[in-house]
This record gives C-alpha cells, structure tokens and sequence, in this order.
C-alpha cells in the first residue's frame, strides 16, 4: 500500500546519493523526539529517515532539472518550488512523519493489533533496508525505529480492511466486487498481424488484401471452435500458422537464415497483465483494465469583454491508438466472437474477448491477494483522501532544536565503503 511503497523508494532513492560527493559526519546519535503529531512523539530516528527521503527525492528534482547537479553542494544550493532545499526537504520530512502518525492514531481508533505474521513480517523487512545502506545507522537511525516504520504499512493495510473490505462500512459486498471486475476489466487474447515490411513500411496494396484476408480466416477459423476456452486455445494454434506464414514469406539475403519468432504480442496496449507461462491453460491472455476517457473538451469560453483559452494536452497518435484500442474492447467487442481490428496503420489484431467471470474462482482471479488488489484499485485513492483528512486534523509542533540539528546537509549523504 501507501507507506510500503513509499520505504521501498525511498530506500531505492536513497541509493542515487552514492554518485554525490562530501562527506559528513555522523549527527544523529540522540534520541529526544523531534516533533509532535496530534499525541504522537515522533523519534528523531524516524524524523531523520524521512528527511533522507526528502533529499532523495530534492535530489530526483534538482537533477532532472539539471544533469549537471551532481554534487551535494548542487542540491543544497538549490530552490525547489521557489523554495530553498534545506526548507524543502524538511517539509517533506514533516509531511511524512505527519502520515506516519496519523496511521498510528487512525490504527488505535479502530482497535487495531498487528499479528504475530505481521510482526515477523516487519521486523525482516526492516533488517533488510537496515543492513542496505550503512548510512542508516551512521546517521543514528535505530533498528527500532526501522521496525516501526515497517509496522506502519501493515497497519495501513489493517485499516484499509476494516474500512473498505466486505465487512467494512466504507467498502461493498463480494458480488458488488465482481460486478465492479466484470465491468471494468476484460479478458482478452489476440494475434498481431504486421501490415509493414521488414523496414517498417507499409506494404503494397496486393499484400495488405492478402494480410486482411488472411486476418479474416483467422478468425473464422477461431469462431468454427465452441467454448472460450478451446477458442482462446485456437488463437494460440492460429498464432503458430501466422509464425509459419511470414517465415514462409520473409526475404533473405544468399547465405542468410530466418529463425521464425513468436509475434502474438508484437504490440502491446497500456495498463494490461500477460500471463505468459507455457503451462497455464490460460497462456497469453491479458487482463486490461477500462480507461477514462481522454477525449479532449471543450475549454474555451467567451465573456462579452475577454476570451479565456485552458490549453489541453494533444494526444499522441500511439495515446489515440491505445484509447481508440480501449474503447473499442468494452463499448464493442461481444463475449466469444473472434474479430479482426487495426490497431493502427500497420498493424491488424485478430482478436476475442472472453467471460471474465469464468475465471474468478480462489485459485485464479479471486485468490484473497486478488480480492484486496480490487478493493485497492477500487477505494485507494478515496482511502488517502480519508487518512489525509485525519491527519489534516492533527496538531503539528516541531521541536526546533531538533529541526537545527537534523537539518539535510548535516546527515551523512554520500554511499559509504
């Protein structure tokens, strides 16, 4: 979830310092509380992990903006949303230890208890990052407090499950879920067809009519077939002939040979999941997900005295293709018919949709890791929105003896030996 991914980056991140010079010396040997949230102290030790999280990500800014920044000095001389780096980093820092608490004060409201699972869990976790980077501990970072931060992602996970799983107030019921997955979600195969030649170019009028009807006997082909299942499966048979058909039709030099290649997911459309393991029954089908749409409204609007123009981002024609791709798949394509669709220019898939709900059963698209990936996808972005609204509500006093202290270019930065 949330925290969770935020140690894993920050713990990646914090990795990009090795390339900085300067070293320092350690300062974060003491133990005193560097700030207050609401009615949590919150240790220096966490306050100065995430102020390393916050010049990891200055340092990601300052650098994008400017390849040459490569030193300490470059990121301390620096203004970030007109904002010297030090303040910037800090705030980070703050805003951090902010959610942190309010995780911790949200996860005793509720009653919440770690497992002993989550416990073990945690504790592996932060021996992991801990023994990552020695200058965890060089900046005087306790394991305890490592473990601590670790903890806090399993009782987001906690939360999130009191309030947005089957039972929870906020959430809905498993056959709500599945409506939601049905409706959003498709399951689907298909085989490319390349209309272009061996240097990309499109090819000759004969050759595309011969391509497109070759499409449509595929699908004809797929269509003879009853069940989904044995029509998915011919979609891999059908695969396999298009891989003989251009082996069979592909030039080469004297003295060259052509390996025929696999070409079933030449192109590949935006937010899917391949199952690609030989054995599954499964193989080479995608999961994709509905997109919003991205068509572009109209922002201008004309008083009698002023024009007011919003400027819209204009779609790539790769962005047009994927939408179009997308729209096409849920608003058009039925359940159990193989259809021939260009993709774009080039490029013609022969493709099936199938019955998702066929495969929601506990070993496949309804294990209980799906099922909270759902939830997830479904109520995460409503959940922050929550937590930040608790978090908003608490009370904010920073220890400034120790804000000076731990202030960023103070902490040891550079990757040790």
């Amino acid at each position: 979830m949330n925290k969770i991914k935020k140690i894993i980056a920050a713990t990646a991140a914090l990795t990009l310092a090795s390339t900085l010079g300067a070293c320092t010396p350690s300062v974060g040997s003491g133990s005193t509380s560097a700030l207050t949230v609401g009615e949590k102290e919150i240790p220096s030790g966490i306050f100065i992990y995430y102020t390393m999280q916050g010049f990891s990500e200055a340092q990601s800014v300052v650098m994008g903006q400017n390849s040459e920044a490569t030193e300490i000095k470059d990121i301390k001389n620096s203004n970030i949303d007109s904002i010297e780096s030090s303040v910037w980093i800090q705030n980070k820092a703050t805003e951090y230890c902010a959610d942190y608490a309010g995780l911790i004060t949200e996860f005793e409201a509720i009653g919440g208890q770690l497992t002993a699972e989550d416990l073990d869990s945690a504790e592996e976790m932060a021996n992991y990052y801990y023994t990552q980077d020695p200058r965890i501990a060089e900046n005087g970072i306790s394991l305890d407090s490592m473990k601590k931060i670790a903890e806090s992602t399993f009782m987001e996970q906690a939360i999130f499950e009191h309030y947005y799983g089957f039972e929870g107030e906020k959430g809905c019921s498993e056959e709500e879920l599945k409506d939601y997955f049905d409706e959003n979600f498709a399951r689907v195969k298909y085989v490319s067809i390349s209309l272009a030649d061996d240097e990309g170019n499109k090819v000759a009028p004969d050759k595309e009519r011969e391509l497109r009807k070759l499409a449509d006997t595929y699908a004809e082909q797929v269509n003879k077939k009853t069940g989904d299942l044995n029509k998915m499966h011919e979609l891999d048979a059908v695969s396999d002939e298009y891989d003989e058909y251009v082996a069979a039709n592909t030039t080469t030099a004297p003295g060259e040979t052509t390996a025929a290649t696999t070409t079933t997911t030449t192109t590949t459309a935006a937010d899917e999941t391949t199952t690609t393991t030989t054995t599954d029954p499964y193989a080479n089908e995608r999961l994709i997900q509905k997109q919003a749409s991205t068509e572009a409204a109209d922002t201008t609007e004309t008083a009698e005295t002023e024009t007011e123009t919003t400027e819209t981002v204009e779609e790539t024609e790769a962005e047009k293709n994927t939408r179009l791709f997308n729209e096409y798949i849920f608003n058009e394509l039925g359940l159990g018919k193989a259809e021939v669709y260009q993709y774009d220019d080039t490029t013609l898939y022969v493709i099936m949709r199938a019955d998702l709900r066929e495969r929601m059963t506990e070993d496949d698209y309804w294990s209980e890791d799906y099922i909270l990936n759902l939830q997830s996808v479904r109520y995460y972005d409503e959940f922050i929105k929550y937590l930040d609204e608790k978090t908003d509500a608490l009370e904010i006093v920073k220890n400034k003896s120790a804000y000076r202290r731990y202030e960023p270019f103070k902490l040891q930065l550079e990757a040790m030996e």
